[in-house]
């Protein structure tokens, strides 16, 4: 953690220094900079979805529910970085376009998790009301 620090203060402090006389070498920095701390935090991801298929596997849920939403964490953490990148570099459009893409695929890796409950509860209704 204090290595993501130390990286993005010096990052940031490089970029703002910069930022006056050369406005595309400190987006580069920028960009490197958020690239390197995106590469270090998916070790952790890793370990997050490890430990996440640990506790599915001793309680029993289905490892396709929990594929589904590591994908939905990865995709808005993508989509939020890759929206930064574009805002940093002054293309608001093209941030906002992509963010509407990733709401658009995280609808639909729902759409299986949705259709598993809708039968689970349509299962019970049938229990419940013979």
């Amino acid at each position: 953690m204090e290595r993501m620090l130390l990286i993005a203060v010096v990052g940031s402090v490089t970029a703002l220094l910069f930022r006056s006389e050369q406005r595309g070498f400190a987006i580069a920095v920028g960009a490197v900079t958020a690239v390197t701390l995106l590469i270090l935090s998916v070790d952790a991801f890793t370990d997050v979805g490890k430990t996440m298929e640990k506790i599915c596997s001793s309680y029993g849920v289905p490892t396709t529910l929990l594929s589904a939403v590591l994908k939905i964490l990865g995709i808005s953490y993508l989509t939020e970085f890759g929206a930064s990148l574009s805002r940093d570099a002054g293309q608001t459009a093209i941030a906002a376009n992509l963010e509407l893409c990733g709401r658009i695929m995280v609808l639909s890796c729902t759409i299986p998790s949705s259709i598993a409950l809708l039968e689970t509860g349509a299962s019970l209704l049938k229990e419940v009301i013979p």
